[in-house]
């Protein structure tokens, strides 16, 4: 069966993209690490050649928070040091991406709030699995919250599982908890057991062609299940409003909605937008009008 049709209401530029996609990294071996090693790079370079394109004022620096590399984004220099921060975890399946891969969300909230973004460039599986890169993130957090305001945290992907289990690792120590969580295309079951991960593949064309156990083992080892790789498991009480954003189209799209009804269960102020038609991880793709708003949307309530 081949891809579907893009949805006739997209803007030219999404049923372009939905047209051209083809995907890199769908026969990794993630037990060679030289493999994993080269798909990074390749990755990478991709992705710089993709940010160049990135529009309006924005500047970055490179550093470490509690030893652990970051990447700050700003609309200029002076914003970079701004008392209120916004702390982002890129995706890439646990295994790939970094801050500057990611750099087109970490750019585009700088340039919708006025506030700092820092990128944390966390350990990756499978040389690091599960908690090393959610200790770094909390490490982060917990150096930033000591002088600054963390008004926010959010993610794409496994960088959205990332945010989750941070915020609720912050709760579990009583210490100062992100006061908003944005959660873009959420992979927050390590099971892999939603419907959506079978039903949904022919409609996906950036996880429907990869194989999610294999990078879900990759990170979180034999039990997929540990509330701290799968924070869907985890206890949600008293964690801080949130917004989930997903596409119609991605094998993911269970996960969302099982992460919506457990946070409601559990209390937490929740809001689930399904984009009809969209992708995963859309909302990379600055040129396309759909990320653009999604983005407004996002930061809006970053800061709300």
């Amino acid at each position: 069966m081949g891809p579907a049709e893009p949805a006739s209401h997209l803007s030219e530029e999404a049923r372009e993209f939905l047209g051209n996609y083809r995907v890199v990294g769908a026969e990794l071996d993630l037990a060679d690490l030289e493999a994993v090693a080269a798909a990074r790079q390749g990755s990478l370079a991709g992705w710089v050649a993709h940010n160049e394109g990135l529009a309006g004022p924005w500047v970055s620096r490179p550093s470490s928070v509690a030893g652990v590399p970051v990447v700050a984004f700003a609309v200029d220099e002076p914003a970079l040091s701004a008392d209120r921060v916004i702390v982002h975890l890129h995706g890439g399946a646990f295994v790939l991406g970094s801050p500057i891969a990611s750099a087109a969300l970490a750019v585009g909230v700088a340039q919708r709030t006025g506030l700092p973004v820092v990128s944390v460039d966390y350990r990756l599986a499978p040389e690091h699995p599960c908690p090393a890169g959610l200790d770094d993130i909390v490490r982060v957090c917990l150096e930033l919250s000591a002088s600054r305001s963390v008004v926010a945290v959010f993610g794409e992907s496994a960088g959205a599982n990332l945010s989750l289990a941070a915020a609720v690792a912050l709760r579990d120590r009583s210490a100062a908890v992100p006061a908003r969580l944005g959660l873009l295309s959420p992979w927050v079951d390590m099971t892999c057991s939603g419907d959506t991960y079978r039903s949904l593949v022919p409609a996906d064309p950036v996880l429907g062609p990869l194989d999610p156990p294999a990078f879900a083992a990759a990170y979180a080892g034999t039990d997929t299940a540990d509330p701290r790789a799968s924070p869907l498991f985890a206890d949600l009480a008293d964690l801080p409003p949130s917004l989930i954003q997903t596409g119609s189209r991605e094998i993911l799209l269970s996960d969302s909605c099982r992460l919506e009804a457990a946070l409601r269960h559990a209390g937490v102020e929740v809001a689930l937008h399904v984009w009809d038609g969209l992708w995963h991880g859309w909302q990379l793709q600055y040129r396309v009008p759909e990320a653009r708003r999604a983005l407004d949307d996002l930061a809006a309530f970053l800061t709300g």
